[in-house]
């Protein structure tokens, strides 16, 4: 008899549901509104919600950008990057599919053109997003924390990139909303490399541990010089 191994594929469905919610939360406002800043808080929350609901299964990354920085940083095996990133590629087809049904409006291919200032405003929107990603998953702190700040890097990251492009930063959202280009896949894909190493190199592992004793060193000296002065 077939014994599903949940351990297994518990992360890659996590992975598969964060993007299709994702996606079809860009679709409905892609569609329905033009204003960078509502696309961008209602992408926020959603954002912060996959990762309150699925960061302890998967890492909520929901973003072939975030999971392909990650890789890069060795934050991820190959195996289950791959997994992952098809997992959320299927995600942004079931939620074009659905949209087009629920809505009986088929979405057109749209042709985008390569552009280097949209391709840059991607590159740094993903770059921001990743950066803030690395950042959840190293330090380890409360989830609410993290999903806030998830939830924020999102709403950053698109206005940032709304300046001169779409402001998908994330390839899944590409995917769905049919504009599959260099654009919003490799721009994307760009940033999240940069922002994932850069947050690494800068802030992660044994920088972070030092940084992280000499603060409490000198909190501990400051409550030994104050206990000191009170006993005198």
């Amino acid at each position: 008899m077939f014994r599903l191994n949940r351990a297994v594929v518990a992360p890659v469905v996590a992975e598969f549901i964060g993007a299709w919610i994702l996606v079809m939360v860009a679709l409905v406002l892609g569609q329905t509104t033009a204003v960078s800043f509502f696309i961008a808080i209602a992408l926020a929350i959603a954002a912060a919600t996959v990762y309150l609901l699925f960061s302890e299964i998967s890492g909520a990354h929901a973003n072939p950008a975030v999971t392909f920085g990650l890789w890069t940083a060795r934050r991820i095996g190959t195996l289950r990057g791959i997994s992952y990133v098809a997992a959320q590629l299927i995600g942004g087809l079931v939620a074009w599919q659905l949209y087009q049904y629920l809505t009986n409006h088929p979405l057109t291919p749209r042709t985008v053109p390569f552009s280097t200032p949209q391709w840059t405003a991607e590159a740094v929107g993903a770059g921001v997003l990743v950066l803030a990603y690395a950042g959840a998953l190293r330090r380890g702190v409360l989830v609410m924390n993290s999903a806030t700040a998830v939830g924020a890097a999102y709403f950053v990251a698109i206005l940032i990139a709304a300046t001169a492009s779409a402001g998908f930063i994330n390839p899944a959202i590409a995917l769905g909303s049919r504009a599959w280009s260099a654009v919003y896949v490799l721009g994307p894909l760009a940033g999240g490399l940069v922002g994932a190493n850069l947050y690494t190199y800068f802030f992660g592992g044994s920088v972070a541990t030092r940084v992280a004793t000499s603060t409490t060193v000198r909190r501990t000296t400051s409550r030994r010089r104050t206990t000191t002065r009170s006993r005198r």
